[in-house]
């Protein structure tokens, strides 16, 4: 049994993570740690409520601190502002515990390259907490691209936005490491070089402010072998989800590529888009599953059988080395160069 602990109430903790740390077989949920007891016990009153179970076993800890001080904890998850993951997760290195680091794993691909360092000789396990890649889809989408259903993958086109409207949320704070490329952009970048399978080698890109924080972006990246790929990312555009994967033969369609843990998902496949009849589509409908439960269980299993995890905390550099680029590309208005790793 894999005993978690949380560090600070953030929504998401109360939504989904705690929830899917209930719900999985193998893992309970053995402390929360807030600098405000009452928000501690408003969070776990809710969290009753919602669950139906008494957590009479979860313990309350008035400072992040005393929760990794406590022997009792094996793993925590932190779902605190993006300038904190770096501090809190060599600390929890540093106390022995497993850490399951919210996305974006860092601020910057230095801090990434410490917190990995770090827990790698402390000994316990890292993982960046892109849940939507435990989505049964990606098993499929796999499947269809080595039966070549579409051909060679040359394009990639990846959107993620949705109105922020709270101009006091922590993610119009640009010294908590706000702004849209950090929120959503992330996943953009992250699901094509997931698909691809590959770095790119250079950005292009553009940005929109609001306030001092990036409220839009627009990457244009560029892969080996003449591969590319878009992404859109905002929170000041009306809400969306996609992902395009366009081949030599044909294209996939992906209409919930990120958050799609309540409702079946679909995808659509055919030969051309807007050239021919939709009756050439096929869809396949994907069942519902908890993309968080199904995180949870991975890194859980791994800590109680002592396994390699399914994602390299080495993909969490990576990626904030893109995210460095895309972010350096808008700022000169000029293309990076990535090189190396």
């Amino acid at each position: 049994m894999v005993s978690w602990g949380i560090l600070g109430t953030a929504q998401i903790a109360l939504d989904k993570v705690a929830p899917a740390i209930l719900a999985t077989p193998g893992a309970r949920l053995a402390g929360l740690a807030s600098r405000s007891g009452d928000k501690a016990a408003e969070w776990l009153e809710k969290m009753r409520q919602q669950s139906g179970q008494e957590l009479a076993d979860t313990k309350v800890y008035t400072s992040y601190a005393a929760l990794l001080d406590d022997p009792a904890i094996d793993a925590v998850y932190i779902p605190l502002p993006n300038s904190l993951h770096c501090e809190w997760t060599i600390k929890a290195a540093q106390a022995k515990k497993h850490v399951l680091c919210e996305k974006p794993l860092a601020c910057s691909a230095e801090e990434a390259r410490l917190m990995i360092d770090t827990c790698r000789q402390a000994g316990v396990l890292l993982m960046e907490g892109f849940m939507y890649q435990f989505s049964p889809q990606y098993d499929r989408v796999r499947e269809l691209l080595a039966q070549d259903r579409i051909g060679e993958p040359m394009l990639l086109k990846a959107a993620f936005s949705y109105i922020l409207d709270n101009r006091n949320d922590i993610r119009y704070s640009r010294a908590l490491g706000g702004g849209s490329l950090m929120d959503v952009g992330c996943y953009c970048i992250h699901g094509v070089r997931t698909l691809f399978g590959e770095e790119p080698i250079s950005v292009s890109a553009y940005e929109r402010h609001d306030e001092h924080i990036d409220t839009s972006y627009l990457g244009i990246l560029a892969f080996p072998g003449g591969k590319m790929a878009l992404i859109d990312a905002s929170f000041s555009m009306t809400a969306r989800q996609s992902i395009e994967i366009v081949g030599t033969k044909g294209v996939i369609l992906i209409d919930q590529p990120f958050i799609a843990d309540t409702k079946p998902t679909v995808l659509t496949i055919g030969p051309t888009l807007g050239f021919s009849d939709t009756s050439s589509f096929t869809k396949e409908v994907i069942p519902a599953a908890s993309t968080y439960q199904l995180e949870i269980a991975a890194f859980s299993q791994a800590v109680a059988e002592c396994k390699v995890l399914p994602i390299d905390p080495e993909d969490g550099y990576r990626n904030m080395r893109v995210i460095g680029a895309v972010a350096e590309a808008a700022r000169t208005k000029r293309t990076v160069q990535l090189v190396g790793s």
